[in-house]
C-alpha cells in the first residue's frame, strides 16, 4: 500500500511535468517555411522546371498558347500502388489528338532523373519524364507530386482544369475531350 502512494505521487508529477513543457513549448520562428497550398482547378501553371533523364535541366511551358492540353502523370518508383497503374500509362503516345484537341503527355516525379528514366522504361511509357526533385513543401508546384499516382489536366493557357486519381484515366481523357475548343 505504501509502496503505491509513492508510484501514485510520481505518475502525478511526470505528469505535471510534461503539462509544463507542453505548455513551455515555443511556437515555430516566424521565418519558418510554411507550405504552399495546393494547386486546384482554375489555378494556373506557366511552366514546370526540373531535370530531363539526361539530367539536364529544362523549363517545360504550360502556358503554351498552342491549343494544346496538357496532362501530367504524378508518379514515384516506389510507390506499389503506381506499379498497379504504370502499364495502363504506356498506352498514351507523348502527342496525340484527343477530340480535336491536341495533347502533351508528361510524367512528372520528384525522383532522381536516372530512377525515374528507368521506372519510364520499364514499363514502356512514350511520354516525356521530368524529376523535378528540388521541390520542397513551400514550393506551389509540390502538391503536384504529393499525391501518387495522380493525372492532372491543364489547359494550353496553363490552367488546372481537371485532377484525379492515377487509375481514372477515362475521366481525365473526358475532360481533355471537354476542353475542345478552349484550347
Amino acid at each position: 500500500m505504501r509502496y503505491s502512494k509513492v508510484l501514485l505521487a510520481l505518475l502525478i508529477a511526470a505528469i505535471g511535468v510534461q503539462g509544463m513543457l507542453l505548455v513551455s513549448r515555443r511556437p515555430p520562428e516566424g521565418d519558418a517555411v510554411q507550405p504552399a497550398p495546393a494547386l486546384g482547378v482554375g489555378d494556373t501553371v506557366r511552366a514546370l522546371s526540373g531535370r530531363t533523364a539526361a539530367g539536364s535541366t529544362t523549363v517545360i511551358p504550360l502556358a503554351a498558347g498552342d491549343a494544346r492540353a496538357t496532362v501530367l502523370y504524378a508518379f514515384h518508383p516506389e510507390c506499389a500502388y503506381c506499379d498497379s497503374i504504370a502499364p495502363d500509362w504506356s498506352r498514351y503516345a507523348p502527342g496525340d489528338d484527343i477530340g480535336g484537341t491536341r495533347v502533351r503527355r508528361l510524367a512528372v516525379t520528384m525522383d532522381l532523373p536516372e530512377p525515374a528514366l528507368a521506372y519510364a522504361a520499364r514499363f514502356g511509357w512514350k511520354m516525356d519524364v521530368l524529376s523535378m526533385s528540388q521541390l520542397t513543401p513551400a514550393d506551389r508546384d509540390y502538391s503536384l507530386l504529393a499525391r501518387t499516382p495522380w493525372i492532372f489536366v491543364f489547359d494550353s493557357a496553363g490552367v488546372l482544369r481537371f485532377q484525379v486519381h492515377g487509375n481514372d484515366m477515362e475521366l481525365a481523357e473526358d475532360a481533355v475531350r471537354r476542353l475542345g475548343g478552349q484550347t
